[in-house]
């Protein structure tokens, strides 16, 4: 299965987790794969400190994070179809999930082949 890093900020991640964790409220299944246990891994380690400049510094660095195709497609769901039942906007992080995955890969050979 193909796997892909994908960088995100701790701001980035504690949206993903937002939507697909806490606003899920398990309609969409597979948010309890590694990817997600590793995001949430990853907000763990923020600091005691309660001074802006630390916190800040925090939750803008950068972690580069490994997906397979079903988590990303899984995360993207999540982005796509909860705000859509809360009428919220999507959230702009979800264009970092548009990666080029092997199912959407198989999926563009298979109508390549219907076209010839």
């Amino acid at each position: 299965m193909a796997t892909h890093k994908i960088t995100l900020t701790r701001y980035g991640i504690a949206e993903v987790l937002k939507w697909c964790i806490e606003r899920n409220h398990k309609n969409i299944p597979g948010t309890d794969s590694a990817a997600f246990q590793r995001m949430q891994g990853k907000l763990k380690k923020k600091p005691d400190s309660s001074d802006y400049f630390t916190l800040h510094q925090f939750w803008k660095e950068p972690v580069t994070i490994e997906f397979t195709d079903e988590e990303i497609h899984t995360v993207d769901r999540c982005l796509y179809d909860n705000p859509n039942a809360e009428n919220n906007q999507n959230p702009a992080i979800r264009y970092r999930f548009w990666v080029a995955t092997e199912t959407a890969k198989e999926a563009e050979t298979q109508m390549e082949k219907k076209e010839h």
